[in-house]
């Protein structure tokens, strides 16, 4: 054996021998910045990505005769918004689904269809019964709330019997952020015009 090289069979020296190194400390200094470059590009898509900004005061068409406010600051999702049917406005806070259709039977039986559409998630509950609510804008009916893995949200039931028009509207965000936003969530339930009528 010469210095630090080993011998292998036949005589042959083999490679020498080398310090061990260590690397993770680099290899996790790089996954850090992998991470919080591709956390905030995942951030910043969510938030802009299929979003118009609206201007302050403008009135969205849901369709049939249903219309809404949505409050300063919030988007309007074009891939989750169905011209004639549905709305959905975001903002970092939540989300804010207006959906209106066309509905011949009494309201309870919409209640108990859109409680089925909520526990269809599997990850969401409903929290207590259905309350009744009536708002500025002459909207009335009952409102559920559900909660989930990382989400809190209410769903707001309404049906127009004389007009045969039905009105559900979706509002969720963190558990974090729904107090933040529930001010804004409320003045644009209050926005709310069935068949574009006055409060």
């Amino acid at each position: 054996m010469v210095g630090d090289e080993t011998t292998v069979a036949g005589g042959l020296p083999g490679l020498p021998r080398r310090e061990p190194y260590r690397t993770w400390p680099g290899s996790l200094i790089v996954i850090g910045v992998i991470l919080v470059l591709v956390g905030a590009l995942i951030v910043w898509d969510d938030n802009t990505s299929g979003a118009e900004p609206i201007e302050p005061g403008t009135t969205v068409e849901v369709g049939n005769g249903v219309s809404f406010v949505p409050a300063d600051g919030w988007f309007l999702l074009d891939e989750r918004t169905t011209p004639g049917s549905q709305a959905t406005v975001a903002s970092r806070g939540g989300t804010f689904t207006v959906e209106a259709g066309t509905w011949f039977d009494p309201l309870p039986g919409l209640v108990e269809r859109t409680s089925r559409t909520i526990l269809a998630d599997g990850s969401l509950r409903l929290i207590g019964d259905g309350v009744s609510f009536h708002t500025d804008g002459g909207l009335t009916g009952t409102r559920l709330a559900f909660a989930g893995s990382g989400v809190q949200g209410r769903a707001w039931v309404a049906v127009d019997d004389q007009a045969d028009v039905s009105v559900v509207v979706y509002a969720s965000s963190p558990p974090e952020t729904f107090q933040q936003v529930s001010g804004q969530v409320d003045a644009m339930i209050d926005s709310i015009r069935m068949n574009g009528a006055d409060a």
